[in-house]
């Protein structure tokens, strides 16, 4: 695939998507974002890449949204994707992880890419920021006043947005921001050495793990909850399907499982 504002790469089983729009920052334009669409499309139902990894080239990971276009109002989603969200992955649910890996800045829009992703890697350069308020405007647009607070502890998640003042990736990985913090040149393949790791896992085990924790987020621990509900319903179809078996199978036999995805 060849696009103008993004380079893609398929590396080990992982899809690897770079923002490459250098001369505004990274800033997510219309035309950046009909073009994130069809690539996270096209990863997305593609079962031999088991999780995709967004990066950057430059100093900047995204510095938001290209406020010149937003002004315009040139905004233009293909049909059928206008409900994808920032970056055409915000508001959209993927089966499969999301790994963000942020070299240098994460501003606005760009730390509601991180909130989006499953997992994060960040440079031992990297800051975060969500600047909106000093603009007049919320950092609703990616959802992360909706993420923020059930990712980090509340008082972390109001100083950023409140405050609105960059925090370091040091700060971010102990506020629990971001995952790991590495030198600039090892942030892909840390990534990369991640989604690996979660490819050894049976696809479904995978896909049912994350929708059990994100649906279930909130619900208490005393049995019955709702959070229980969803647990055993995703439980009985994992424990049920082909790759439960394979797994048995290959631990008796003392042999890696071949994954199907069934």
């Amino acid at each position: 695939m060849e696009f103008e504002t993004i380079l893609t790469e398929e590396r080990d089983g992982v899809f690897i998507i770079t923002f490459n729009r250098l001369e505004a920052r990274n800033a997510i334009n219309n035309l950046m974002t009909k073009e994130l669409s069809d690539a996270l499309d096209y990863w997305d139902k593609n079962d031999e890449l088991r999780a995709c990894v967004l990066t950057n080239n430059g100093h900047v990971f995204c510095a938001g949204s290209d406020l010149k276009e937003l002004a315009e109002d040139a905004w233009e989603m293909p049909e059928g994707r206008e409900k994808w969200g920032f970056a055409a992955c915000t508001k959209r649910y993927f089966d499969k992880p999301l790994i963000a890996a942020v070299r240098g800045k994460a501003l606005g829009g760009g730390v509601e890419i991180v909130a989006a992703c499953d997992l994060a890697v960040a440079s031992d350069e990297s800051i975060f920021g969500l600047p909106e308020p000093r603009v007049g405007l919320t950092a609703a647009g990616g959802g992360t006043l909706l993420r923020l607070a059930q990712q980090i502890p509340m008082k972390f998640a109001m100083e950023l947005l409140l405050v609105a003042e960059p925090i370091s990736a040091q700060k971010a990985n102990e506020w629990g921001l971001v995952n790991y913090v590495v030198p600039d040149d090892q942030v892909v393949d840390k990534a990369v050495e991640l989604a690996k790791k979660i490819a050894l896992g049976a696809p479904l085990s995978i896909k049912y793990s994350k929708k059990t924790v994100i649906e279930s987020f909130g619900s208490n621990f005393i049995y019955p909850s709702p959070g229980w509900e969803v647990l055993e319903e995703y439980e009985k179809i994992t424990r049920a399907s082909e790759d439960a078996h394979e797994g048995e199978v290959a631990f008796a036999e003392k042999r890696k499982p071949v994954w199907t995805g069934r």
